[in-house]
C-alpha cells in the first residue's frame, strides 16, 4: 500500500497535477493500516499501563525505525484529544533536505500512524477510521521549526481545527478519476507531440534553405572565402579564393589541411584559432599564404565560428594586399627620402640666408653706397629674411605632420627656450636682442618634442620683426596652470612692439596671414607656432602686454602639458640618471 501510496504522488508529479484530496487521505490510510498491523504485538504487553507510557512505548518504535522523533504535549482525556509534535518527520525532513518548500502540510502517512496509536492507547478502537483521525497543522516542509499534529474524534477536531475534512471519495471512484486525468493528460501529449514534430520539420526545413542561401552567397561573394573545421580541414571554398591562390578549381582545395596553405604553417593557424576563441572575431590579421606556384602573398583575414548542420567551423575571408604592402613600403621610403632631402635643403639655405644676411647687413654699414644702392640692399635683406621664415615654416610644418604619438617624449622646458632664443639671435645677427628670463635651478618636464623650440624661436622672432625700437626687449616667463583637470606649464612672452588689435588676434594664426605686408614673412611662422603646440597637446593664444592698450605691445600666452612624474621616472631610467 505504501508503493501505491508513493506511486500516486509521483504520477501527479509527472502528471503537472496537485496533489489531491484523495492521495493524502489515501496515505493515511496506508499509515493508519501499517500501524495496526505493526503494533498488533505490542498492545497486548501495555494494556496495564498508563495511556501517555503506551503511546510513548508505541511512538519509540517509529522513531527506532527512523519515521522521526516524537513528543507527547497533551493529552485531553475527557475529549479524547493528543497534541504530539516532531522536528524530523521523515516526510518532512525528505522535503526540507531536498530544499522543496510547500505551500500545504506534507505528513499525510505520519497523521494515519499518529492516528492508530493514540486510538489504541485510548482504547477507542470501537470508533471506525473515518471517525478518529489526526491533524497536521505545522509542518517543517511549508517553514515551521516542527511539526505539531492533533489527533481525536472527528467532532472535536473540527473544532479545534477549522478547515479539516476527511475524505468520503471511495478507492474505485479516485480511480476511475485518476483514469480521466492520465486520459486527458495523454491526450494533450499526444497533440504536443504532433506539434513538436510539425515545428521540427519546419525548422529543418529553414535551416535547409539558410545553409543553401548561406553557400550561394559565399560562392557569389568576391571577397575570397573558405570553411574550416577546427583541426584546419578546408571543408569548401569559392571561386574566389580559388583564384586568388593559383588554382582553376575550388575542388583542388578541398579536403586540403589550410596549414599547408599558411606560410607560417601549424602555428599560424593555432594562432589565428586562439584569437577566435578569445575575441569571438579576428578583423585584418595578416598573415603569408603560400600559392600553387609556391610563391607567397601577404593576406588580411578575418574569421569567426559559425555553427551549420554539420558542425561548428572557422568561416575566413582573405584580402590579398600583396601589392597594397609593396605600395606602402614604397610610400615610407619615398616620404624618408622626401624628409630628408627636406631637412637637407632647408639646412642648407638656411645656412646661406644666415650667412647672406650677415654680410649684407654688414655691407649696409659702408660709407660707399649711395642712397639707390641702400635701397636695393634693403629689399635683397626683405626678400632673403622671407625665404629663410617661409623655409624653416616649410621644414616645421613637414615635422609636425610626419610626427606620430611615440615621438611625443618628454622633454626639458626651459632648454627648448633657451635653444629658440638662440635660433632667434641667429637670425637677425645685426639687432641687439635682450631676453630677460629667469631660469629655474629646477627642471622643468613638458610632453613634447625637440620641435618646440621652433615654437620659442618663431614667436621671438616674430618679436624682433614688429619691434622698431634699437633695442628689442623680450620678457619670459614660466608658472603653472591647470585647466578641465590637466596640469600644464604656462609660457608667457611679451614683447614692446607695435601690438595686435583685438580684432586681429586670432587671426594672425591663419595661415598666410599678414597684417604688415612692408615687414618680411611668408605668414606661416605663427601658423607653425599653433601648429605644433597642437600637436603635443597645448594652447596658443595673443593677449595685450598691458591690459587694454595693444599699442603697448604682446603677450603671448603658450600652455604646454607637464609630463607626469612616471613619464619622467621613465625617461630618467632610460638615460640611467
Amino acid at each position: 500500500m505504501v508503493d501505491v501510496g508513493g506511486s500516486f504522488y509521483a504520477l501527479k508529479k509527472m502528471l503537472r497535477a496537485d496533489i489531491g484530496f484523495y492521495e493524502r487521505d489515501f496515505l493515511a490510510r496506508v499509515g493508519q493500516e501499517g500501524a495496526r498491523t505493526f503494533l498488533s504485538d505490542l498492545v497486548g504487553t501495555l494494556k496495564d499501563k498508563a495511556k501517555t507510557e503506551q503511546m510513548d512505548s508505541m511512538l519509540k518504535q517509529y522513531s527506532q525505525r527512523g519515521f522521526g522523533d516524537f513528543t507527547i504535549r497533551r493529552i485531553d482525556e475527557q475529549r479524547g484529544v493528543t497534541e504530539i509534535t516532531s522536528p524530523n518527520t521523515i516526510e518532512a525532513w525528505a522535503f526540507r533536505t531536498n530544499r522543496d518548500m510547500q505551500r500545504d502540510p506534507v505528513c499525510s502517512y505520519t497523521c494515519g500512524v499518529l492516528a492508530t496509536v493514540c486510538r489504541l492507547a485510548c482504547g477507542r478502537e470501537d470508533r471506525p477510521d473515518a471517525d478518529f483521525s489526526a491533524a497536521e497543522v505545522k509542518c517543517v516542509a511549508t517553514g515551521d521549526d516542527e511539526c505539531r499534529f492533533i489527533i481525536g474524534p472527528m467532532d472535536e477536531l473540527l473544532k479545534q481545527v477549522p478547515g479539516f475534512k476527511r475524505s468520503r471519495e471511495s478507492a474505485s471512484e479516485a480511480a476511475l478519476r485518476l483514469n480521466e486525468e492520465i486520459l486527458l493528460k495523454n491526450m494533450e501529449l499526444q497533440s504536443l507531440n504532433l506539434s513538436l514534430e510539425r515545428q521540427i520539420r519546419r525548422r529543418t526545413e529553414d535551416l535547409r534553405r539558410a545553409e543553401e542561401n548561406y553557400r550561394q552567397l559565399v560562392e557569389l561573394s568576391p571577397d575570397p572565402i573558405m570553411l574550416c573545421s577546427a583541426e584546419g580541414k578546408i571543408s569548401a571554398v569559392n571561386q574566389s579564393g580559388a583564384r586568388m591562390l593559383g588554382y582553376d578549381l575550388h575542388g583542388d582545395l578541398e579536403g586540403q589541411s589550410i596549414k599547408t596553405i599558411l606560410a607560417g604553417g601549424a602555428d599560424a593557424w593555432e594562432k589565428l584559432i586562439w584569437r577566435v576563441e578569445m575575441e569571438g572575431t579576428v578583423r585584418n590579421l595578416e598573415l603569408e599564404l603560400m600559392m600553387k606556384n609556391g610563391n607567397k602573398m601577404v593576406g588580411e583575414v578575418s574569421a569567426r565560428f559559425t555553427d551549420l548542420a554539420q558542425g561548428r567551423f572557422v568561416e575566413t575571408v582573405v584580402r590579398d594586399i600583396t601589392q597594397n604592402r609593396q605600395i606602402h613600403e614604397q610610400m615610407l621610403e619615398a616620404k624618408t627620402e622626401s624628409e630628408f632631402l627636406t631637412d637637407l635643403m632647408s639646412h642648407d639655405i638656411t645656412n646661406f640666408a644666415v650667412s647672406a644676411i650677415y654680410f649684407l647687413e654688414n655691407l649696409k654699414k659702408s660709407e660707399h653706397l649711395l642712397d639707390q644702392d641702400k635701397r636695393n640692399l634693403a629689399i635683397a635683406l626683405r626678400d632673403i629674411h622671407a625665404a629663410l621664415e617661409l623655409t624653416t615654416s616649410v621644414r616645421d610644418l613637414t615635422r609636425i605632420k610626419s610626427m606620430n604619438e611615440q615621438e611625443v617624449e618628454v622633454k626639458e622646458l626651459q632648454q627648448l627656450i633657451d635653444q629658440g632664443i638662440e635660433e632667434a639671435r641667429r637670425t637677425f645677427p645685426e639687432r641687439k636682442v635682450l631676453v630677460n628670463f629667469e631660469r629655474s635651478t629646477e627642471p622643468k618636464f613638458i610632453r613634447g618634442n625637440a620641435i618646440v623650440s621652433r615654437l620659442f624661436a618663431n614667436i621671438l622672432t616674430n618679436a624682433i620683426k614688429f619691434d622698431s625700437k634699437e633695442e628689442v626687449v623680450t620678457d619670459i616667463g614660466v608658472e603653472d596652470e591647470a585647466r578641465n583637470g590637466v596640469a600644464y606649464w604656462r609660457i608667457n612672452i611679451s614683447d614692446r612692439g607695435r601690438g595686435i588689435p583685438d580684432a586681429d588676434k586670432e587671426r594672425v594664426f591663419e595661415r598666410f596671414s599678414r597684417l604688415d605686408a612692408a615687414t618680411p614673412g611668408s605668414g606661416l611662422g605663427l601658423f607653425v607656432v599653433r601648429f605644433i603646440a597642437k600637436a603635443c597637446g597645448g594652447i596658443v593664444w595673443v593677449e595685450d602686454r598691458v591690459k587694454g592698450d595693444y599699442a603697448q605691445g604682446v603677450k603671448m600666452v603658450v600652455l604646454l602639458q607637464k609630463a607626469t612624474q612616471r613619464q619622467v621616472a621613465a625617461v630618467s631610467r632610460r638615460r640611467g640618471i
